[in-house]
């Protein structure tokens, strides 16, 4: 059947082809030299709109777009005029978020190999949070914001070893993948951030691959994200924000009668399966690639 179905999609002349030919304002670009980007911002809107109509019943889901799928600054303005936030991963998408107009408590760094100025940077315009990667990381990330008599929130990157139906590339969940503190260093991780004055825990943070459609990946996700509360809180620690990334598939292959992912079965399995301790004050954060088709 889903031989069958791609073989469909492929036979019927692309909906996206006629738009080409006949809409596609190709004289009018003629003259415009290249490189030269057409986007489509009727598709961004639909899935925008697509996102918050899923999440409008969870108001603690916070959506942020992550920037390195496009930094354009009329896309990042469109996005941001729909209040999500933005997931960067470099000290230029901050300031690419930043110019964009989003709120600096919208924004959140992750990213491995952070410098120190873009450290600086996340932390002289009050960003939101730093994901962090590592022990080393973290102390960096303390010393900057004591030079600054600042202190930083974070959250903890975790290596769930939570595997992910998708191209053995495009994983980062396992426990073989670089990403992430392993879970057997959490909890001397968490104990080590009491001793830094200048850094704040505020949540966790999770991505477990990408092009992700097996909404079976996200369920195991959850529950060992429950596991995780669990086993940090009897050891009296607990954490307000949950950051499960992204990683959420498009259809390649039907994307015309596809094109935006399905945001209500991606919501409804977290919410179904992922235990907040406190539904009135803890954030679950995602990100998404929602761009332009």
């Amino acid at each position: 059947p889903v031989l069958h179905a791609s073989s469909a999609c492929r036979t019927w002349p692309s909906k996206n082809i006629y738009k080409m030919k006949w809409i596609f304002p190709v004289n009018k670009l003629k003259a415009i030299k290249t490189p030269f980007y057409y986007y489509d911002t009727e598709i961004l809107t639909k899935t925008i709109d697509a996102i918050k109509a899923a999440t409008a019943h969870h108001p603690n889901y916070h959506v942020h777009y992550a920037v390195k799928a496009n930094a354009n600054p009329k896309l990042l303005g469109i996005i941001r005029r729909a209040g999500f936030g933005a997931d960067c991963v470099s000290g230029g998408e901050i300031q690419a978020a930043l110019n964009a107009g989003f709120s600096p408590d919208g924004i959140v760094y992750a990213g491995v190999g952070k410098s120190d100025w873009e450290i600086n940077l996340g932390l002289d315009n009050g960003i939101s949070c730093f994901n962090v990667e590592s022990v080393a990381e973290l102390e960096v990330i303390n010393d900057l914001a004591a030079a600054k008599h600042a202190v930083a929130k974070v959250a903890i990157r975790v290596n769930p070893n939570v595997g992910a139906h998708t191209h053995a590339n495009i994983t980062t969940g396992l426990a073989e993948n670089k990403f992430g503190i392993a879970l057997e260093d959490l909890l001397p991780t968490i104990r080590r951030i009491g001793s830094m004055e200048s850094i704040s825990l505020v949540g966790l943070h999770f991505h477990i691959g990408s092009q992700i459609l097996d909404m079976s990946d996200f369920v195991a996700l959850c529950l060992k994200i429950n596991e995780i509360q669990d086993d940090i809180e009897k050891e009296g620690f607990s954490v307000e924000n949950i950051n499960v990334g992204g990683g959420l598939g498009i259809d390649y292959e039907c994307p015309d009668s596809n094109p935006i992912p399905d945001f209500e079965a991606y919501f409804s399995t977290y919410a179904d399966n992922l235990k907040l301790r406190d539904h009135d004050a803890d954030e679950l954060c995602f990100y998404s690639k929602a761009t332009t088709d």
